[in-house]
């Protein structure tokens, strides 16, 4: 008997040992956004977010009140002067909330503006230096799902 609580005492000495000795960051550097003169979010309101759990991603995108009004009234076209920001980061694990993914670094910011004569400017930048990609295949298609994105309900 008295070996048993020797060893149940050596054991908790150990457990009690092991630590980790990882710095713990309160902020979460990592997802802030680097200025750049390519897009701007001053004055843009959330429209949606969501996850991509099968690529690890989180998304907010973001408008402009015009944006923001064709969002909420699901219009099929779009109107002048409409301002679409979506920004794409990884995910990492919260070091703060077991099971919990908070965004890591930047993914990408594609920007989407219409103008009064009917045209769209699309634009992606990708990476953390955020940088234009060379490929610009599939622009149709991104265009089409910022488009389709429904608004997140709000009081």
């Amino acid at each position: 008997m008295k070996a048993l609580h020797i060893f149940l005492g050596g054991c908790a000495l150990l457990l009690a040992a092991c630590s980790n000795n990882k710095p713990v960051k309160l902020f979460n550097t990592d997802a802030a956004l680097p200025a750049s003169p390519k897009y701007n979010l001053d004055g843009l309101k959330v429209i949606t977010s969501f996850v991509n759990k099968t690529k690890g991603t989180a998304s907010t995108l973001y408008g402009n009140d015009a944006a923001l009004k064709s969002a909420i009234d699901a219009n099929k076209t779009t109107s002048a002067d409409e301002v679409f920001t979506l920004v794409t980061w990884k995910q990492q694990e919260d070091d703060h909330w077991f099971g919990a993914k908070i965004p890591s670094t930047v993914q990408s910011v594609e920007v989407l503006k219409t103008s009064t004569t009917g045209t769209l400017d699309y634009s992606r930048l990708e990476g953390k230096e955020l940088a234009s990609p060379k490929d610009t295949l599939g622009q149709g298609e991104r265009i089409a799902y910022i488009l389709g994105q429904k608004p997140s309900v709000m009081p």
